[in-house]
């Protein structure tokens, strides 16, 4: 097997032996410029290797790497001092072999540091460790203190900090520690959720060491702050994480602020619950109180980005009367957090779900909780048996003394000890060079039991240019709306490359190595993605290379096509004339004697008109497959001359995309795809449907039934061409009182133009009363809906 490394444009190597195969393959060497969640994955060179979680996790080992608001000077640095600077950032190297010493000359009211990790962490232990050697002995006086990283509301540039612990005697030990609590004494109920006055953990962003009285020779080692677990929220993807350049494992998080929904409650702040910031913006709402928990809008969502597996999570809304922090927050805009619920699902589908609220996914339930004791509480501890989970959604229930003011500050969700369930590569548009027919896909990667590797793929033929238009607050628009806009209002203009309609959906998963490939091809570009996947928390599949097994072409340097003429009449029988010419010729190659054009839906009336090879007319004949139409060329194979064919057939959408792919009859197997010689010269626009401003065109409804059997005008017949979606309509015949009479399929629904039909018959099977009845013809689409009406005169 030959293995070529290159970074996204591979070159081709061709297996040995005339018209064989050939393989193109992707190594980790490919793999590090693909996209995937730096961090959780590593992509070394003997494979990929995906992040193991530990049951705690020391927050100084990554101090740095985060960032929360400023507060007067607290933030300015991750460790800060005024004494012994050179070496202070010693206290986070995580090597006890170095360490942090005051300068003796200073007195003791400077021996201190401050720690900010950048955000604020469910700690359970504050850790010191000292050297102990000559010239270096650990602190004998010393307060240790901490802050949650709240700003006083009278004075914005302080902290508050609490004391958590200090030396009973003079200090001798090499290691201190300190556990961390919060006492919060509430009657709240809910399934896995800590009941008790205790919490053995406290929210920390700041850690301030004093020494309080001299000790010769003092240093301090490293300064450890053990939180309860790896908060997976500080990894979602955020507005303010990709400005600051952070890392991060993709997700997002939203509330009510993006649903479409008149009347709707609207809450804002979502990326505010996982900043790791207290003090900085947090999720809000007012709303008027409504019954149904979607339109009263208090609730949000995070898509974790992967599936990992949680087992717990800590939850600070702003309860009214008794957050200890709403000295940083306005107390008169809170709720009480009666009764609300958390959600989770790994990101299977549903149905039945609301895909502007939880998202389109399959929910299980976590906690409800009932927190309506006359002393609530205000910080919750889920813990629970491990769940595999990429969305975790929560929502306020009306009731409980739940107002119209919602506010919430933090939500942290930790991961299990061990790997995640699911995590996922996914590579750029790869250029294959040429529109190559790809068989089978194989890979090399060592597999755990209880582990699997799936891939899924996209191909497509190429891109297309689009202009978009902005306006000067971002919103992008029409270019109708654009000139309409005031000169003041207008922004950007800009010009990009979109991928043309030639691309797939992702292909069904490919579940082992030297499976048949799944997408269409041939094709030019391949897109894919892989999926890590383990069912034992502590094993996970890591995969060296992918490997594309491809026909070798049977015109080897490629051929590049256009369609003429590049404009057409909706619904219109016309001909056009489709243009193949090798991109450099060849004659050693295999060559072609058959050229298959992909047609629009629906092309029943299609036909070859004629074929040329080299500007000669040959005796070529035409078959209609499906919706293609399959050209058959005479001896010889044509290699290196060009291919002109002419055909009839009608198209119904803008623009209209005409693939065509060659092949020779001696490998039926062995498809090659045809490259559009230019951007969109693949193409036939109908400007009808850019420039029509009703979804239905071409409309013909007969106006008179008879359905007494005599074969004359005994149907209804209506029928239109649907542009610029591809959803489809209903159609349905009403008394004039509104009343239903029937409903009407389409008869061609694979077809570009809609059919129905009415025989005149009511819902009991028997045929109605002469009269007057509508035809409603009635579309819903995103960009709207519309809605026809045409007579029907029923006469017998």
């Amino acid at each position: 097997m030959m293995r070529i490394p290159a970074p996204l444009l591979l070159a081709l190597s061709l297996a040995a032996g005339a018209w064989g195969t050939q393989e193109q393959t992707y190594t980790t060497a490919d793999f590090a410029t693909w996209s995937y969640p730096k961090g959780l994955v590593e992509v070394r060179p003997g494979g990929t290797q995906v992040k193991h979680f530990g049951r705690t996790y020391n927050a100084m080992s990554d101090v740095g790497q985060y960032s929360a608001s400023l507060i007067g000077e607290h933030g300015t640095s991750p460790v800060r001092t005024p004494s012994g600077t050179r070496t202070v950032g010693r206290l986070a190297d995580q090597n006890p072999d170095t360490w942090w010493q005051p300068d003796l000359a200073d007195p003791i009211e400077k021996w201190w540091v401050e720690v900010d990790l950048g955000r604020a962490v469910a700690a359970d232990k504050i850790r010191l460790i000292f050297p102990d050697t000559t010239g270096a002995r650990p602190f004998e006086f010393f307060s240790v203190f901490t802050s949650p990283g709240v700003p006083l509301k009278a004075s914005p540039e302080q902290v508050y900090f609490t004391r958590v612990g200090r030396p009973i005697n003079n200090n001798t030990a090499r290691v201190v520690e300190f556990p961390l609590n919060t006492v919060d004494p509430a009657g709240a109920t809910g399934q896995y959720m800590v009941t008790g006055d205790t919490l053995h953990f406290d929210l920390v962003r700041f850690v301030r060491f004093e020494a309080t009285g001299h000790t010769v020779d003092a240093a301090l080692a490293e300064i450890e702050v053990e939180t309860i677990g790896f908060n997976l929220a500080l990894k979602v993807n955020t507005d303010g994480r990709v400005e600051q350049g952070a890392e991060v494992w993709g997700g997002r998080s939203w509330t009510s602020s993006e649903r479409k929904c008149a009347g709707c409650g609207k809450g804002t702040g979502a990326e505010g619950l996982v900043d790791g910031d207290i003090s900085g913006r947090y999720w809000a709402i007012e709303a008027a109180a409504n019954p149904e928990w979607r339109t009263w809008g208090q609730w949000g969502g995070v898509d974790l980005g992967n599936v990992f597996r949680i087992d717990r999570i800590v939850w600070l809304p702003l309860v009214g009367g008794e957050t200890p922090y709403l000295y940083g927050h306005d107390r008169e805009r809170q709720t009480a957090w009666g009764y609300f619920d958390f959600l989770t699902s790994n990101g299977t589908f549903s149905n039945s779900a609301d895909a502007e609220v939880e998202g389109p996914y399959e929910y299980e339930m976590l906690s409800s909780v009932e927190n309506i004791a006359t002393a609530k509480r205000w910080l919750f501890d889920f813990q629970f048996p491990t769940r595999e989970t990429r969305y975790v959604f929560w929502r306020l229930m009306p009731g409980g003394g739940n107002g119209s003011w919602g506010r919430a500050a933090q939500l942290l969700i930790y991961h299990s000890e061990g790997y995640p369930a699911q995590v996922e590569l996914e590579s750029p548009d790869l250029d294959l060079g040429n529109a190559y027919s790809i068989r089978h896909l194989q890979w090399e990667a060592d597999t755990p039991p209880d582990t699997r590797i799936e891939i899924e793929t996209q191909t497509g033929n190429g891109f297309q240019k689009v202009t978009r238009y902005y306006l000067t607050n971002g919103q992008e628009v029409t270019k109708e709306q654009y000139d309409a806009a005031k000169a003041r209002q207008r922004g950007d203009i800009v010009d990009a490359l979109v991928r043309d309609p030639t691309w797939s959906d992702w292909s069904p998963p490919h579940r082992f190595s030297g499976q048949d490939f799944l997408s269409p091809t041939p094709r030019q570009w391949l897109r894919v993605r892989v999926k890590l996947i383990s069912d034992d928390p502590e094993a996970m599949p890591s995969l060296r290379s992918l490997t594309f097994i491809m026909n070798t072409p049977v015109v080897g340097n490629g051929l590049s096509g256009e369609i003429l003429p590049r404009e057409a009449v909706l619904d219109s029988l016309q001909e056009f004339r489709y243009l193949i010419k090798p991109n450099r010729a060849a004659r050693a190659d295999l060559g072609y004697d058959q050229v298959l054009i992909a047609l629009p839906p629906g092309s029943s009336e299609a036909k070859l008109v004629s074929a040329r090879v080299q500007g000669r007319e040959v005796a070529a004949q035409g078959q209609l497959r499906g919706d293609s139409l399959l050209v058959i060329l005479p001896p010889p194979a044509v290699k290196t001359d060009s291919v002109e064919v002419r055909f009839q057939t009608r198209v119904f959408e803008n623009p209209t995309v005409f693939e065509a792919f060659v092949s020779n009859s001696s490998q039926a197997d062995n498809t090659q795809g045809v490259v559009p010689a230019a951007l969109g010269s693949d193409q036939v626009f109908v400007p009808e449907v850019s420039q029509a401003a009703s979804f239905f065109q071409n409309l013909n409804a007969s106006p008179v039934c008879t359905p007494n059997g005599d074969g004359a005008n005994d149907l209804f017949h209506l029928s239109f061409n649907v542009v610029k979606t591809a959803r489809q309509p209903s159609v349905r015949i009403h008394r004039l009182d509104g009343a239903v009479v029937a409903e009407l399929a389409n008869a061609t629904p694979a077809a570009g133009r809609a059919s129905y039909t009415w025989d005149g018959q009511g819902p009991e099977g028997q045929t109605v009363p002469p009269g007057l009845y509508l035809a409603r013809i009635h579309l819903e689409t995103d960009a709207g809906d519309e809605t026809l009406y045409r007579l029907v005169h029923v006469v017998y």
